[in-house]
């Protein structure tokens, strides 16, 4: 069977993503979609656990969800995406396929070879050092380049596209092009409204129980509407916010080491204990700490690997090795692909059971750290760990 690769978020799965499956099922015989866990690239938690989000992709149509752990999911676009193609890669997948605002191939690709050009990243060193952002100084370059700047899906399509040459893999990158809402739109635009705007209109609600049937029920399929539902109700859903205890705790008891922190810089560890020891309310505190240099995505990053405790040490580790890969769920069809694979260079599990034996000790520890920081979601969003995969029949 031939395997095509996706690698999402699915905070919710949305009819965007279900367009996105059904293309990309046309270059394979299955779909195996690599999934953040609990914790996501801009460095929020997710709206549901990985458990239901696993699940609802199954139910439309994926064959193979496999996680993506924690210190790849919560990173920047080029670690994130690094792990991502670095798992499809020793899965066997021959077409990875994403979305695009330009669907342009030849375009990304040049881009991705021009920001791995010596000049470029040294020019981009320059520019950071000036003390302005990752995005801006990025911008900036782009244009001096004659060049425009580059929507968010395509900033991971560059990303894609350098971990394929990273990994030396012989995936085909396949852009398809984003249709009606765009990436952070809010407007429904022929069925299909971006992530960002359905998490939105659930968290602007005045009565959240019933948003959903009011205002999001059009835009996210069947199966992502049902258990959504259910979790709004009994209050299952999460944002960064309701974690803010937790992150003002490890902030104030291990400012020692905050400087050791993912994406931290040296004196910014200071800044953020002494706003942490001042402010209660996290809207003050993120405001506070939030700059020109250090945007949006970044601090809420800086967040999450403060609560998970994830290392410039731990980053440094897995970025240029995959450790294990774990399954959280297939279908009759995903299974047998599964069986079809003889790669032994990385362990693949789909259960827990006995998970000791078959890792070395380096490889237990950064699963452990990915379960722990499970762990620590469920302290907010409680929800039932499991330790076997979902697996669905192809017509449930």
């Amino acid at each position: 069977m031939k395997a095509v690769g996706v690698i999402v978020e699915y905070n919710p799965f949305h009819n965007g993503h279900k367009y996105h499956y059904e293309m990309a099922k046309k270059y394979g015989d299955i779909v195996i979609a690599v999934m953040s866990g609990d914790y996501l690239q801009r460095g929020e938690p997710a709206l549901i656990d990985r458990w239901k989000r696993a699940e609802i992709a199954l139910k439309n149509g994926i064959d193979i969800v496999i996680e993506l752990p924690i210190f790849y999911s919560t990173q920047s676009a080029e670690i994130f995406a690094r792990g991502g193609v670095g798992i499809l890669n020793y899965l066997g997948v021959k077409n990875l396929v994403f979305g695009s605002e330009t669907a342009d191939i030849e375009s990304i690709q040049e881009r991705a070879n021009l920001v791995e050009s010596p000049e470029f990243k040294e020019e981009l060193k320059e520019l950071l050092k000036s003390g302005i952002s990752y995005p801006t100084a990025y911008s900036t370059l782009l244009k001096n380049y004659d060049i425009e700047s580059v929507a968010s899906n395509d900033i991971l399509a560059i990303e894609y596209i350098k971990a394929i040459n990273f990994w030396k893999s012989d995936i085909t990158p396949i852009a398809i092009k984003r249709e009606s809402s765009t990436y952070y739109s809010e407007d429904e635009r022929d069925g299909i409204m971006s992530a960002t705007g359905i998490r939105n209109k659930i968290f602007t609600s005045e009565e959240i129980k019933n948003v959903i049937a009011e205002n999001i029920k059009d835009v996210v399929p069947v199966a992502t509407y049902d258990i959504l539902k259910n979790s709004i109700e009994k209050n299952l859903i999460c944002r960064l916010e309701d974690f803010y205890p937790l992150i003002r705790y490890k902030i104030l008891t291990e400012k020692e080491s905050l400087e050791s922190i993912q994406d931290i810089e040296v004196g910014y560890s200071n800044k953020i204990y002494e706003v942490a020891l001042k402010e209660r309310e996290f809207s003050k505190f993120f405001e506070a700490i939030k700059s020109k240099r250090y945007t949006v995505g970044r601090v809420q990053r800086i967040l999450i690997h403060i609560l998970l405790g994830i290392t410039k040490k731990i980053t440094d580790e897995t970025k240029n090795k995959i450790p294990y890969i774990r399954v959280l769920g297939f279908n009759k069809k995903g299974q047998k692909y599964l069986k079809t694979l003889k790669n032994n260079e990385i362990p693949l599990f789909s259960t827990l059971k006995n998970i000791r034996k078959n890792l070395t000790q380096e490889q237990l520890s950064l699963l452990e750290k990915n379960e722990n920081a499970s762990k620590i979601y469920s302290i907010i969003n409680s929800y039932e760990d499991r330790k076997i995969p979902i697996i669905i029949d192809e017509n449930s």
